[in-house]
């Protein structure tokens, strides 16, 4: 790299600038995604609105973007957008490739002169493809909504728990976990300790499992508040996983480990901080909890956590359907399932009369729309639940 490729301005920006063309609208599509992946580490200006750096003239701005580091080195073209994004964490190879792997540099500035020729066909090509919004998702309001949800789970499991738990494993209880516990201990060693992990082993008393529904409740309000949310979930799916070893038998139903599963995945997918970001512009909050405020909501979410939650989805449906067909049941076979479902079900409503008397076909046809829903629509939602979604923040 030669100082003659790289020139250099006399009056730098403070921070990192890159500066393109206003009139052009397949940049100011581009701009808007890499303003997300450079979360605030870069500017953006427009040379329509740029008139201190003189070294570079108006049609060298009209020619190519300019990227301009605080030093004052300039790069342009397709090298200029790879330095910019060189700052968000996830295009760094971008930049390392065009200094290291051959060609690559060659192949991209190439592509940059055709685009930048045909600039009119390349932005009707990206709305066609991306649509009017091509940044990339933060799912922000998702993520904020999406914990509350769980949290509002939580507190209906909790209470509902509280209510029955010295009836069910309490000291007097059909199942006493004060009972249950030692015996698997005497079976199992101090393997019981890993087979059976619960809080209930330093205290099985009907006051703790009353302690740890209360915790819970708490726990789930807090959550619901948006009050320390990574924190508050651990806590949570520790205690809902003792009271679900402690609750044997009367603990072990689908929506339980299901419930399980995505709390546990869930303290991943939550951002660590103590409060939420309403509350921290509070006129007494300290500088640091004003910065944690403006902290792009991409940059802390954690994007394997946002895969595992929509695989737990695609798994929960997958499986849904698998299971039915694999029971041994014919009536899933034969289409027959809902003959007898509708009466016979857990907890019947009245409804399930009514839908009992519709036609035979519909019934039928009910079942296998069902199946085809909770298998084959699975693989085409998972592979196209990455993309498409709005940005949300």
């Amino acid at each position: 790299m030669t100082n003659e490729r790289h020139p250099r301005v006399a009056s730098p920006p403070a921070k990192p600038l890159l500066i393109w063309d206003g009139e052009c609208d397949f940049c100011r599509l581009w701009i808007e995604h890499w303003r997300v992946i450079t979360a605030g580490y870069v500017d953006y200006a427009t040379y329509q609105e740029v008139d201190h750096f003189p070294e570079i003239s108006r049609d060298d701005f009209k020619q190519a973007m300019r990227f301009i580091e605080p030093d004052g080195e300039v790069f342009s073209a397709a090298e200029a957008v790879y330095r910019s994004l060189r700052y968000g964490s996830s295009k760094k190879w971008l930049a390392w490739s065009y200094d290291h792997v051959a060609g690559f540099a060659a192949v991209s500035e190439l592509a940059y002169k055709l685009v930048a020729r045909h600039r009119k066909s390349a932005s009707a090509v990206t709305r066609v493809l991306w649509g009017n919004d091509v940044r990339p998702p933060t799912y922000f309001w998702a993520r904020r909504w999406f914990l509350r949800a769980v949290g509002l789970i939580y507190l209906i499991a909790f209470v509902s728990l509280w209510v029955q738990v010295d009836g069910l494993v309490g000291s007097d209880g059909v199942s006493p976990i004060n009972q249950f516990l030692p015996a698997v201990y005497e079976r199992f060693g101090a393997r019981a300790y890993s087979l059976l992990p619960t809080l209930c082993w330093f205290n099985s008393s009907n006051g703790f499992l009353h302690f740890l529904c209360g915790g819970g409740v708490v726990l789930s309000l807090l959550l619901i508040s948006g009050i320390a949310p990574a924190v508050s979930l651990t806590a949570l799916f520790a205690f809902y996983l003792s009271l679900t070893i402690a609750g044997q038998t009367f603990l072990s139903f689908q929506w339980d480990i299901l419930l399980l599963e995505t709390g546990f995945l869930s303290i991943f997918f939550a951002p660590w901080r103590l409060l939420p970001r309403e509350l921290m512009w509070w006129p007494g909050a300290s500088g640091f909890a004003k910065a944690a405020a403006d902290e792009p909501s991409s940059v802390t979410m954690s994007r394997p956590a946002l895969f595992l939650l929509k695989f737990l989805l695609f798994k929960l449906m997958l499986m849904s359907g698998v299971v039915k067909l694999t029971s041994g049941d014919d009536c899933w076979w034969n289409l027959t399932a809902l003959d007898y479902h509708y009466w016979s079900q857990p907890l019947p409503t009245v409804f399930g009369w009514w839908a009992d008397k519709s036609p035979e076909w519909f019934k039928h046809f009910s079942v296998a729309f069902c199946l085809v829903v909770e298998i084959s629509f699975r693989f085409s939602f998972g592979h196209r639940a990455g993309h498409g979604s709005l940005p949300l923040d």
